[in-house]
């Protein structure tokens, strides 16, 4: 999947980037207000807006009041095509202006710097990788040990980029941050703004600043009420209460109940 021909073009220096909410509201809002502390010029999406979560509707309505360029994240799309139990309960919540928004999510976003060069100055948002939003790319293992044990091979991670060139390539999906060099492109991923997967429950974004070379990226964490977050999710309704709760809790991945 590459980059939609007929989005915009977005130009900019600094840029706050979030990933991987998941109906997380009240890690959102905390996120937004301590990256204002940057002032970036612009706000970017990752991905995975919805799905898994207490609160998607009023997560998924900050996103589209602030018009932030987002990019379609694996559960956005499983939200899309059905048949998932927490996709459709998810679907319940929001309204139908909403379930479009999603549906017309790009792959991908890409921003030039001012005065900069496209393509080799760039810096490309993607929500996994280039070629889909399911691919699992690992550059650095989990910090937990827990999931992602090892790294993706070369002869795998080569075809993810699906051809794609950039300064950077950013992404989310593995809800932890990492870096490394893929061929020679340079690519890191983001951590989680609503379900961290690495031990730490503060919400996650990263800053990523042009420095006239290069794109620079300092990664941030943020402390919010996660606690109040497990009491919604007790009380939402939606599927698998004690899975996510425990996720939150211990900032893991963990597995969906098999009954």
């Amino acid at each position: 999947m590459t980059t939609d021909p007929a989005m915009s073009p977005l130009t900019a220096s600094r840029i706050a980037i979030l990933t991987d909410i998941h109906g997380n509201d009240d890690a959102l809002i905390a996120v937004l207000k301590d990256a204002a502390r940057h002032d970036p010029e612009l706000y970017v999406f990752g991905g995975d807006l919805a799905v898994n979560g207490p609160r998607p509707a009023e997560a998924l309505a900050r996103i589209i009041e602030m018009r932030m360029p987002s990019v379609m994240g694996n559960m956005d799309d499983l939200l899309i095509r059905g048949g998932d139990i927490v996709g459709d309960w998810t679907e319940r919540q929001l309204s139908a202006d909403q379930i479009d928004y999603l549906r017309a999510l790009p792959f991908s976003q890409r921003i030039t710097p001012p005065n900069g060069e496209s393509p080799h100055n760039d810096l490309l948002i993607v929500h996994s990788t280039p070629r889909s939003p399911y691919d699992v790319l690992i550059l650095e293992v989990e910090p937990l040990g827990t999931s992602f044990t090892q790294t993706t091979p070369a002869a795998e991670a080569i075809p993810m980029l699906n051809g794609e060139r950039a300064d950077l390539i950013t992404y989310g999906h593995i809800h932890y941050a990492s870096s490394g060099v893929i061929g020679g492109q340079r690519i890191l991923s983001v951590g989680s703004v609503g379900f961290p997967f690495d031990g730490d429950q503060r919400a996650a974004y990263a800053i990523a600043q042009w420095d006239g070379q290069r794109w620079q990226v300092t990664h941030h964490r943020v402390a919010y009420d996660y606690e109040r977050v497990i009491q919604q999710i007790e009380g939402c309704g939606m599927p698998y209460p004690k899975r996510f709760a425990d996720m939150i809790a211990q900032a893991k991945w963990l597995p969906r109940p098999t009954n």
